[in-house]
């Protein structure tokens, strides 16, 4: 089952790649057509125009790097944040499963059984989804995550109506499982806002243009600077873009927490 279940992985992963590596590539050409297109346009301006625009060109390039340079530092930052923020909230879930599972020993048969085998479907429902959050959090797993949810619950309400002393002991982890779900169903819709994407795109475009308008003032352009300083911006973008989608990019989000849980 395990060995099929990873071949399972190994063939997403391919497709996963190739539409990865085609967003880096559409955003990089992109850019490089508004470069060219900042280029021509600069090239047909008047020549006796030139030294005129290229004064005010230069302050204009200026601003707008600056600015895009701020749009992509927030950007970047937040997106960031958030990736480190939903791999800490795999680590306190399996650590709160763990903990869960080794209070179980407090309840009396068959209670400690039925609440274990509970916890032991749930982090592999768990570990199962997250290898399927490619297209997004299905309604049928939060269905089944329910449904698990309640049975944890009830094995483990059962076990302290029958040992009123391990109330506090298991239902405090166990709680905190049923909770930490919530969490990171909320962190999964935490992401950047489709207008803030449209406007970095739209001011790296804008951006990239005004470089090639101004070396088409000036006649040749100097083409490895121009290219290089293309490609650090399309790179940074599908970096932001690609934190910002921890399960569908090539920066994935890491279940190895939930892995290395010994349930027995």
């Amino acid at each position: 089952m395990r060995d099929a279940r990873a071949g399972r992985v190994r063939c997403a992963t391919l497709p996963r790649v190739i539409q990865d590596l085609a967003l880096a590539a559409g955003l990089l050409l992109l850019l490089l057509l508004a470069l060219e297109g900042g280029f021509r346009t600069g090239r047909r301006t008047l020549r006796k125009r030139a030294i005129e625009m290229t004064s005010q060109v230069g302050p204009l390039q200026g601003a707008i790097l600056g600015l895009l340079g701020l749009l992509l530092a927030f950007s970047f930052a937040a997106a960031g944040a958030r990736f480190l923020e939903r791999q800490d909230l795999i680590l306190h879930e399996a650590n709160a499963i763990g903990t869960a599972y080794l209070r179980a020993d407090l309840l009396d048969e068959p209670y400690r059984s039925e609440l274990r085998a509970a916890l032991k479907r749930y982090a592999e429902h768990r570990i199962d989804v997250g290898r399927r959050l490619r297209s997004g959090l299905m309604s049928a797993d939060l269905a089944e995550a329910e449904q698990l949810h309640a049975g944890i619950w009830n094995a483990a309400r059962d076990g302290v109506a029958a040992r009123p002393a391990a109330m506090l002991t298991v239902l405090a982890p166990v709680n905190e499982v049923i909770d930490l779900h919530a969490t990171r169903v909320a962190a999964i819709e935490k992401r950047l806002p489709p207008l803030v994407l449209v406007s970095l795109i739209a001011s790296s475009m804008l951006a990239v243009w005004a470089i090639g308008y101004g070396a088409g003032l000036v006649g040749p352009r100097h083409v490895p600077l121009t290219f290089a300083l293309t490609i650090l911006i399309s790179l940074a973008l599908w970096i932001t873009i690609d934190l910002d989608r921890p399960r569908a990019g090539l920066i994935q989000l890491s279940d190895a927490p939930l892995e290395a849980l010994k349930l027995e």
